[in-house]
């Protein structure tokens, strides 16, 4: 879509966004047998999407009412079925501790000297129907797309090309604009270990039985495929959790997240950066 790349200056002031509920999202237990019905499906395994994150900090704004009335509009309109769906989605404030102890995603100040995680306004998925074509869109479509951006935002994006391994719950025709979902990123860097194959077989299903389809309406997971100029991604997985319920998912993370945490290690060596989100555009 647009040649900007990522705004190094524009995420200098960032936060890591942790907490028990989020916590039952990030793991899951090794060997662990999902409930009958809750298969992992891996029938988009291979699907294309692409990822756009805008950063959030201060100076820099973003405009999510003319993103959705004009650039996602203009962009099915130069695209059309090259797309199969493109869905805009604003970052929301971390929420406020709710009662019986349990905590929502909140900031949380990284070691001294180490790297804070970025801050986004908005994250934007979308799945590619035709790759070769959609590329040629780029080229024949991306000055145009470059020109509106500073009507929506002064800031660059950070921008990739994922590989879909796993879906489950509703069909992703079924979320709606409104709907709350847990993106999760894990940062990329030399040496990290991240296993899609055990998440999608071990850690998926398992998060799934535990909260249930009253807590989560859709669990999508995807490895970072490339960097938008071809080189390494960002982010070298990332996983959309749609909410169904709020206090059903809030209970489960209550209950389970203690159990599930511990077992982070056996598939990723990198800390997530988890954010809510809430579904404001869909083309």
């Amino acid at each position: 879509m647009s040649k900007s790349e990522h705004d190094r200056a524009g995420i200098g002031r960032r936060e890591m966004i942790t907490g028990a509920v989020t916590y039952g999202m990030l793991a899951a237990a090794f060997g662990a047998r999902p409930a009958p019905g809750f298969a992992a499906n891996a029938s988009a395994q291979g699907t294309t999407c692409l990822t756009i994150l805008y950063a959030a900090g201060p100076g820099l704004h973003f405009d999510p009412d003319y993103y959705r009335d004009h650039h996602l509009v203009t962009i099915m309109k130069l695209y059309g079925s090259t797309i199969s769906r493109f869905e805009l989605r604003t970052v929301n404030a971390p929420p406020a501790p709710a009662g019986g102890g349990v905590r929502g995603p909140r900031p949380q100040t990284p070691p001294a000297g180490a790297a804070a995680p970025p801050h986004y306004a908005a994250a934007i998925n979308i799945w590619i129907a035709d790759l070769d074509a959609f590329n040629a869109n780029n080229q024949k479509h991306g000055a145009t797309l470059v020109a509106d951006v500073p009507h929506f935002t002064n800031a660059m994006a950070t921008i990739q090309y994922d590989k879909q391994h796993g879906q489950m719950g509703a069909a992703r025709s079924a979320i709606k604009v409104g709907d709350t979902c847990l993106t999760i990123l894990y940062p990329n860097s030399e040496g990290v270990r991240w296993d899609v194959e055990y998440y999608r077989t071990h850690h998926m299903p398992l998060i799934m039985r535990l909260y249930g389809p009253e807590a989560i309406k859709r669990f999508e997971l995807r490895k970072g495929d490339t960097s938008q100029n071809g080189g390494k991604p960002p982010y070298i997985g990332s996983v959309n959790i749609y909410i169904n319920e709020q206090k059903a998912f809030d209970a489960a993370g209550k209950a389970h997240g203690e159990e599930l945490v511990k077992d982070v290690p056996h598939f990723s060596s990198v800390q997530p950066l988890a954010f809510p989100t809430t579904v404001y555009g869909i083309g």
